[in-house]
């Protein structure tokens, strides 16, 4: 049998011994040996196979990443409102939300309340002739190739005109704009029972780098800004660093509604303190009970709100990298599959050697369980770049990625369960095939 014996000799320079006994590799940890040296004589495919399956798991990483740092922010945020909003049933926020104003002293005689106040929450028209429709017209007809990054920017961006009552505000004692205004002479101050009627507002300092002045300064307190095609006087300067908060414009109520053409009798929503704030769910149970029609909104419920959106989304965004994941599965088994076929005479000569159906399984196993842990280290590596670079220009929203040592954990596991699935075919079949069979088919 010449055949035979030339694989004899080959399968000799590999370590393994002539036929009075088992291998040296049918042992655990020189199995093992064994696979990675197998690998290692096939740069090019097993490469391939790393990068079918490393963008995947790059991508599961990402997206637990940025889904917990929306979630640290939204808490951030919530954690600043000490309130209850009350809104109108079923809407989703202020901006989507109609009461009537009469609810006010409805709402004041509810017992436990402290304070109310009424808001306005709109989509502002403009922002120095620019508004969100029109970037994305102007994009669409300059054909930009950077349209579509610049039109989600420019979503994200857009201004929210808050209306308040300064009268009313002065009593609330959670404040989260007052809090926030820059220190000193910089910072101006907060709407005052002096301005209604004015058209005085209250920006952040991202809304006046984004509209600057003809010379290219930021806007600063005492410069005018062009508000829906009227002049606005910026009394003060905020910054919180999120991006929720920081594309707020503040003014007087009743000239928020002449702006916005919104009825004087109409609110979005009353902001109400209570007497306790650790009480916060009891009082809007007891908001919700006292008035048809509205929704009352402690942070808890917000937060609790935000993190189903968040969970749903995260399903949504799961399916989808779960297909990449399927391709790149689906590259290990072509890997693994053209390797045993490359390889039928050498497990043939090995099962003549001693080596049983399990030995064979177990070493395309291995071999299979490495690239998925090759290719999960690789996806964690190529994670952790994306979030370094991504934080660079995420600095002035707020968000924070970070990949934690659960999530990093998380999918180099999955990437190992999914090597050792996609090479459980190959594997199996290598381990049927009968040795004399695979011993012809391999030298044919």
């Amino acid at each position: 049998m010449p055949n035979v014996r030339v694989w004899f000799l080959d399968l000799a320079t590999l370590g393994i011994r002539s036929p009075a006994g088992l291998s040296p590799y049918s042992d655990t940890g020189s199995m093992w040996k064994f696979a990675w040296r197998n690998l290692l004589t096939r740069p090019l495919r097993t490469a391939l196979a790393l990068i079918g399956l490393s963008i995947p798991i790059l991508g599961v990483i990402g997206l637990f990443s940025l889904s917990e740092a929306m979630r640290n922010l939204i808490g951030t945020t919530l954690s600043r409102v000490q309130g209850v909003v009350v809104l109108r049933e079923g809407a989703f926020s202020p901006v989507f939300s109609d009461l009537t104003s009469d609810l006010l002293e409805k709402i004041a005689a509810v017992p436990g309340v402290r304070a109310v106040t009424p808001e306005i929450w709109k989509i502002a028209p403009s922002v120095e002739g620019r508004s969100a429709a029109g970037n994305i017209v102007r994009n669409v007809l300059t054909r930009d190739p950077k349209a579509p990054s610049k039109q989600l920017q420019n979503m994200l961006d857009q201004p929210i005109i808050v209306g308040q009552d300064p009268t009313r505000r002065a009593q609330i004692k959670s404040e989260v704009f007052p809090k926030a205004l820059l220190k000193g002479e910089a910072g101006g101050r907060y709407l005052e029972p002096s301005d209604v009627g004015s058209n005085h507002v209250v920006i952040s300092t991202k809304i006046a780098r984004d509209n600057p002045m003809p010379d290219g300064q930021p806007r600063k307190v005492g410069d005018f800004i062009d508000i829906g095609g009227k002049p606005f006087e910026i009394i003060g300067l905020y910054e919180t660093g999120s991006m929720f908060l920081d594309v707020v414009v503040i003014m007087p109520i009743d000239t928020a509604r002449k702006l916005l053409n919104v009825s004087p009798d109409t609110v979005s929503s009353f902001y109400v303190e209570g007497d306790n704030p650790a009480l916060n769910e009891e009082l809007t149970a007891r908001i919700e009970q006292a008035l048809d029609g509205v929704d009352g909104r402690s942070p808890n419920e917000f937060a609790s709100n935000f993190g189903s959106l968040m969970s749903q989304l995260d399903l949504f965004l799961l399916a989808t990298v779960s297909l990449a994941l399927l391709v790149g599965v689906v590259g290990i088994i072509n890997t693994m599959l053209m390797s045993t076929t490359e390889r039928f005479a050498e497990f043939g000569v090995l099962r003549t050697n001693g080596w049983s159906r399990r030995h064979v399984l177990t070493l395309v196993t291995a071999e299979s369980a490495y690239l998925g842990l090759l290719a999960g280290v690789v996806g964690f590596v190529l994670a952790l770049v994306f979030t370094l670079v991504a934080n660079q220009f995420l600095t002035s929203t707020g968000l924070s990625l970070t990949i934690t040592p659960r999530n990093a954990l998380l999918g180099i596991l999955l990437s190992l369960v999914m090597g050792m699935l996609g090479g459980f075919y190959p594997a199996w079949k290598a381990s049927r095939m009968v040795p004399m069979a695979a011993i012809r088919l391999g030298a044919s």
